[in-house]
């Protein structure tokens, strides 16, 4: 089977979704929407674009007037991220991920998707209109 990288993103969020809004696995939901936000952000800056991430780089440095470098801003914003894929020590092996994180990283992507130029899909509107259903509960989710 050959796909575009685009198909490939748009199938990791749309399967984020259905795990993350059916309350089946928050956790795999954060693993295939952080796929789709890096493989959509690098497709964007092929194009000379900005991702979600490097804007939200700069939105920081502008707002705190400290100047860090883009390498250690994404490796905090992806910390959930990349304490899922790794293993490297043994103090890595127990973690603690939150249903917030998987919401943050599903909005990265979906930002990334429409900057890349795409319509949302229904599954993606229906993310939508679960966070709007769920305004406020944001700060509760663990």
């Amino acid at each position: 089977m050959k796909l575009h990288k685009t198909e490939i993103a748009r199938r990791q969020i749309e399967t984020a979704i259905d795990l993350f809004v059916s309350d089946k696995d928050f956790i795999s939901a954060l693993g295939l929407a952080a796929a789709a936000e890096d493989i959509l952000g690098t497709l964007l800056r092929r194009e000379g674009e900005k991702s979600m991430l490097e804007n939200l780089h700069a939105w920081y440095q502008d707002t705190t007037k400290e100047k860090v470098a883009f390498g250690d801003f994404a490796a905090k914003a992806n910390l959930a991220r990349n304490t899922l894929k790794h293993a490297s020590t043994a103090e890595e092996d127990n973690v603690e991920i939150f249903r917030w994180e998987t919401v943050q990283m599903l909005m990265r992507a979906l930002y990334n998707w429409k900057e890349a130029g795409h319509e949302p899909t229904v599954k993606m509107l229906e993310f939508n209109r679960w966070l709007q259903e769920h305004r406020g509960a944001y700060e509760t989710l663990e």
